[in-house]
């Protein structure tokens, strides 16, 4: 089974419903003809409770979007910021940004005020600017790969909600008691936020890569929700079936509202809080006229 027959899986969960309830009712065949009649009426919520999970958002569609983001962390890196979970696929190599440096041999005899300003509000900083951005941005990709990973796993678990339930009708009036076990993955879908701090004392490059990512939820068994019920008559099928579906459309509005939201605020704040060590302040010569620009209080002399 896969995700991609939620639909089917639904209608064969109602036809199995009906025969069983028929079944169970123990009246005469004749008489069960109008039985399944009223039978079928009763069930008929079953497909209209599956549908709206057939409509939940393609994880590939995250795909291009943190591609992005991951061209984007290529051009901003530094050879000194470190590999972690979420920059593990950028490419380490062929940057020009550790050029940039203060003492660069034709910037030595550049004298003024301009020049002062450029080496210690630009050229000093740089790196730092540019790690703290390396380090957004990475916090970006997380955030995408978290909410993609969630949408990944809901559709893994309301699939498996199907099969169990599926299963559960197969097996049902058999001769072992049968139980039916749906088990919630989407709680683990994202990782624990380990400090979104951007901060000029570890320039950026240090600084500590927030993980929300997929990959910090991988093996997170503890954050998985399980039920397990009796299920031998087709009542006590459904009525799991139905509470499970409820648990899962809690457990996705938590990940969601809850966990996901409050970091994605808290991220924002951050940034927000931080502009200053994110973009490289203004250069005063930008706003001064063309008089001002060749005195000693603007570009300054060379040479």
């Amino acid at each position: 089974m896969s995700f991609e027959q939620l639909v089917e899986h639904a209608h064969k969960i109602k036809e199995k419903a009906i025969d069983l309830a028929v079944k169970e009712t123990d009246r005469p065949v004749a008489s069960q003809s109008a039985d399944r009649e009223a039978i079928t009426r009763y069930f008929a919520f079953i497909e209209p409770l599956f549908e709206p999970f057939s409509r939940l958002p393609d994880p590939d569609k995250y795909n291009p979007l943190i591609a992005d983001l991951t061209a984007a962390m290529q051009k901003v890196m530094t050879q000194s910021t470190p590999i972690t979970k979420l920059s593990e696929d950028v490419r380490f190599v062929g940057t020009n940004l550790d050029k940039i440096t203060t003492d660069g041999a034709y910037l030595h005899d550049w004298t003024g005020e301009a020049a002062t300003a450029f080496k210690a509000n630009f050229l000093d900083t740089f790196k730092t600017i540019s790690g703290n951005q390396f380090t957004a941005l990475s916090m970006m990709k997380g955030v995408l790969q978290a909410h993609q990973e969630m949408w990944r796993k809901a559709r893994t678990d309301i699939d498996n909600i199907a099969h169990h339930t599926l299963d559960a009708f197969d097996h049902a009036h058999g001769c072992s008691k049968a139980d039916v076990s749906f088990e919630f993955s989407v709680l683990s879908a994202v990782g624990t936020a380990l400090g979104a701090i951007i901060t000029v004392g570890t320039g950026g490059a240090t600084a500590p890569i927030v993980a929300i990512g997929a990959a910090a939820a991988i093996g997170n068994a503890g954050l998985a929700g399980k039920a397990t019920s009796d299920a031998n008559t087709c009542d006590s099928i459904i009525n799991s079936m139905k509470q499970a579906i409820a648990d899962l459309t809690k457990y996705i509005q938590e990940v969601e509202t809850q966990q996901m939201a409050n970091r994605v605020r808290a991220l924002i704040e951050v940034m927000h809080g931080n502009k200053g060590l994110l973009v490289a302040a203004r250069p005063r010569l930008a706003g001064m006229s063309d008089r001002e620009l060749i005195g000693d209080d603007g570009i300054g002399h060379t040479g």
